[in-house]
């Protein structure tokens, strides 16, 4: 039995019986942990108004060193990022990252980097950036830190480059784009057309460093599109749906 003590996002709140809570909570030294709140409900000093969804903690927890529930016996609380749970668009889109991540992570698997993705596009919405596109770029992101890195250069069958202004689709099993004389027609099952414009967009998010997302300006049509794209590759990649998709569109 080990006492331990990680900075965490918390992904999920659960209440259990009348006054404990489980807490699901994503941490930068290790990973996906969930525990158990013993008392939280009622807590006046070690929990009160703590465990919230998306709140920035230091969690000092007890780890029996069984798989299972930890033991949370404190929580400091950093950044509560009040803003996400006052307004509907900002917490539906802080609420789909959250999910993200709790679906694409194992217990105790650590990634330094996706923490960081996290706080940084919870800081983006909580910060005043339109939450559809805080989405859109926290997204781009994601899927290139975890070894799915779209494809929007060149046709995935003919291998050219698109330069017609016409639109292609994106492919979600091939990871990328078939041009116009390649797709198998617009209304093919799971095919996410995207005009040229989004495309660019989409590509110049890949290469930019999150500091200098905000330079880019995506109008509405792109907008629509990128989600779109984004909703379709990240449910066909984990073969499940993601209840907040049908929040934010």
């Amino acid at each position: 039995m080990t006492t331990k003590n990680t900075t965490a996002i918390i992904l999920k709140v659960s209440d259990l019986g009348e006054s404990d809570k489980i807490v699901t909570f994503f941490s930068e030294q290790a990973g996906k942990i969930a525990g158990i709140a013993k008392g939280a409900k009622r807590s006046k000093k070690r929990f009160s108004n703590k465990l919230e969804i998306f709140s920035l903690l230091d969690v000092f927890y007890v780890d029996r060193g069984r798989s299972g529930l930890v033991r949370i016996a404190e929580a400091e609380l950093l950044t509560p990022f009040m803003s996400l749970r006052e307004n509907y668009e900002r917490y539906v889109s802080a609420a789909l990252a959250c999910e993200l991540i709790h679906y694409w992570f194992r217990d105790n698997d650590a990634d330094k980097n996706i923490f960081y993705l996290l706080l940084w596009v919870l800081q983006s919405i909580d910060k005043g950036t339109h939450p559809q596109l805080a989405q859109i770029f926290f997204q781009v992101k994601l899927y290139t830190l975890l070894g799915y890195r779209l494809n929007l250069s060149d046709c995935i069958k003919c291998e050219k480059s698109e330069q017609s202004g016409m639109r292609s689709v994106f492919h979600p099993g091939r990871h990328g784009l078939l041009c116009t004389k390649c797709s198998p027609g617009s209304a093919a099952r799971g095919m996410v057309p995207l005009s040229l414009n989004t495309i660019k967009l989409l590509q110049h998010a890949q290469k930019l460093p999150m500091e200098k997302l905000g330079r880019l300006r995506f109008s509405d049509a792109s907008i629509r599109e990128a989600l779109q794209l984004f909703k379709v590759y990240g449910e066909y990649l984990l073969q499940r749906e993601i209840a907040a998709w049908n929040f934010l569109q």
